[in-house]
């Protein structure tokens, strides 16, 4: 979602001519922010997730299911109904996404150190697709919420409801097939965000992601609608906007810690397993229309965010702004940051000299070598120094796997966070549930146990890499740390366990085991997301992205092409919609038997 900042969105060339001081009055932001806060202890452990869910129309009749254009009719009825619900642990907080087919509900308030609010994680995520969903079924009997990470067939056709224009004079970006139309009209940053992108790198995106070929798979496969782009490559489905990557959606949690001191060790340690739950969430076969050879979405969404130039492509270890994260934050680990990246240099020379530790500084320098892409023109330049908006702002628009979140220096109520970016939503609430109560417990196995899970960046951005692997958690190994160093193991390992390393499952069921304050329904749904973890580690339950891909290349229509049509789409979001309201069972991703005890009131 980003910092939601209501106002007027500055052109680029008015922040281009503003940069520098944007740059010191962020930089002095943080340094206000570093010096009040850096010695703050004792906050409580308070975690909350975010899910964005995608609306849409199916036409029985027809056989077609389009993308809803609806959110900013809908968020104002979601506000109004949540102000009225006074059981803070039955409200829901909506916000607008970049795109007017996509809302994001996130817990009205966070979850508590209390062992029950595991409990009630499942609840909630059912709660708000209820909410929507009641609204959206009072108006028709076709529209629905659903969790999908990456809309099969977007850009291709006749893809939303009402009907879009697609050609180059609908777009800013002058995208083929994504006009501005998508582009949620009440967000008060979105469209801002991708002009200011597209101006500055100079040039619409160019995304090329790699086809499934099948036996009747042309050789070479041609993206036909981009046969004149001179960016396209053979057997690549290509994608020309940055609203391509907008679209995608995600599951993102963050936690609150102790201390900066314990932050930035949570930061280090939860750094290694961003492939690993990469990986075991991958949920995005499909793309434009057509099988692809990848699973996952980071890496799209990566090259939609670019804003790098054509010469700052060619620098030496200067990445998109959406990538793996680049380094360790403890000078402990700064041994492991071996790939050198771009830093501000007098920046980091400013935070040092105000006490601020080495590679903490260097994480910060390189923050600052990013051009705010978005700057609301009430906030141009600062009235006091009560706020934190320049540092915030361009700390929100850097999209890492994850995100540092110091606390603003206007609300004493945050404390230090970590937010965890790179999960691929899952179709059920019960699988959402499973990796977000998994992720919380890990928080917890590595402060109690001083778990060390470092490994060498560029072993971590290997990772990322394999992550995205067509049936990676089965197919691929990871380098990852053990008793005995870093090796390389297959996802069943990492989790389940070997002689040399107990595995991620193992360390949180003995974790659960030790406490004696958990009680026996927490217990119970505890233990079912963590055979959920554990099987789809051990190959026998699947990925949501390989029963995608397994559903397409099964359904009777589907000829060997790589082409998933409108009638193998609409069977596909029919069976998801059935499979996450609880009307089908789906064994091959969910065993009927796991079933859970969640509830919305934590005791």
């Amino acid at each position: 979602m980003g910092l939601l900042s209501e106002g007027h969105p500055l052109a680029w060339n008015e922040i281009k001519a503003a940069l520098e001081q944007l740059r010191t009055y962020g930089v002095d932001q943080l340094l206000r922010v570093y010096s009040k806060c850096k010695d703050r202890q004792r906050d409580s452990f308070t975690w909350g997730d975010e899910l964005e869910y995608t609306l849409v129309k199916f036409d029985h009749e027809n056989k077609k299911v389009q993308l809803l254009l609806k959110a900013h009719k809908l968020l104002p009825i979601l506000h109004e109904l949540n102000k009225k619900i006074d059981d803070g642990e039955c409200c829901i907080a909506w916000h607008p996404e970049a795109c007017d087919f996509v809302v994001e509900g996130v817990p009205f308030q966070p979850y508590g150190f209390l062992p029950s609010h595991l409990n009630t994680v499942e609840a909630n995520m059912r709660l708000r697709r209820e909410q929507v969903q009641k609204f959206l079924s009072e108006q028709s009997d076709n529209e629905f919420i659903l969790n999908i990470a990456a809309f099969p067939r977007y850009g291709q056709g006749e893809y939303t409801f009402p009907p879009v224009e697609c050609s180059p004079a609908h777009s800013t970006e002058k995208s083929l097939c994504f006009p501005d139309s998508l582009i949620s009209p009440i967000h008060p940053r979105t469209k801002s965000l991708s002009e200011n992108t597209n101006e500055r790198r100079g040039a619409k995106a160019s995304i090329n992601v790699p086809i499934y070929k099948d036996t009747c798979t042309p050789i070479p496969f041609r993206d036909e609608l981009f046969k004149d782009d001179p960016n396209i490559i053979d057997d690549h489905i290509h994608l020309d906007s940055t609203t391509a990557g907008w679209g995608c959606c995600c599951l993102q949690v963050t936690f609150q810690a102790e201390s900066c001191e314990e932050s930035l060790e949570l930061y280090d340690q939860l750094l290694p397993l961003c492939p690993i739950l990469l990986c075991l969430s991958a949920a995005c076969p499909i793309w434009r229309g057509y099988l692809s050879d990848i699973d996952c979405r980071w890496n799209i969404i990566s090259e939609a965010a670019d804003d790098r130039t054509a010469e700052e492509r060619k620098q030496k270890n200067l990445f998109s702004r959406y990538c793996s994260t680049p380094c360790y934050l403890t000078d402990k680990n700064k041994h492991l940051n071996d790939i050198k990246i771009p830093v501000c240099e007098t920046v980091v020379t400013k935070l040092i000299e105000e006490g601020m530790p080495e590679t903490l500084a260097n994480h910060f320098g390189h923050i600052f070598i990013r051009d705010p892409l978005v700057i609301m023109d009430r906030f141009l330049h600062p009235t006091d120094e009560t706020n934190s908006y320049h540092f915030e702002n361009l700390n929100s628009l850097v999209w890492n796997t994850l995100r540092l979140k110091p606390p603003p220096l206007d609300d004493d109520k945050m404390g230090w966070r970590v937010e965890f970016r790179p999960m691929d939503i899952q179709m059920t609430d019960f699988g959402n549930a499973a990796l977000t109560v998994f992720l919380a417990l890990m928080t917890r196995v590595i402060i109690t146990y001083g778990l060390n899970l470092t490994i060498p960046i560029s072993q971590v951005n290997e990772n990322m890499n394999r992550a995205h692997h067509r049936d990676s958690a089965r197919q691929e190994k990871f380098y990852f740390q053990s008793t005995t160093g870093v090796t390389e193991m297959c996802m069943n390992e990492i989790i389940n366990g070997t002689n040399d390393f107990r595995g991620l499952v193992p360390l949180v069921r003995q974790y659960i085991s030790e406490r004696e304050d958990i009680d026996a329904d927490t217990r119970y749904t505890i233990e079912q997301y963590l055979l959920l973890v554990s099987k789809r580690a051990a190959g026998t339950l699947l990925t949501n992205a390989s029963w995608i891909r397994q559903f397409v290349l099964s359904h009777p229509s589907y000829k060997q092409d790589s082409i998933v049509s409108e009638e193998i789409q609409y069977d596909l979001l029919k069976k998801i919609e059935q499979i996450s309201n609880g009307r089908e069972d789906c064994p091959q991703i969910k065993h009927p038997k796991m079933e859970t005890h969640t509830e919305l009131h934590a005791h």
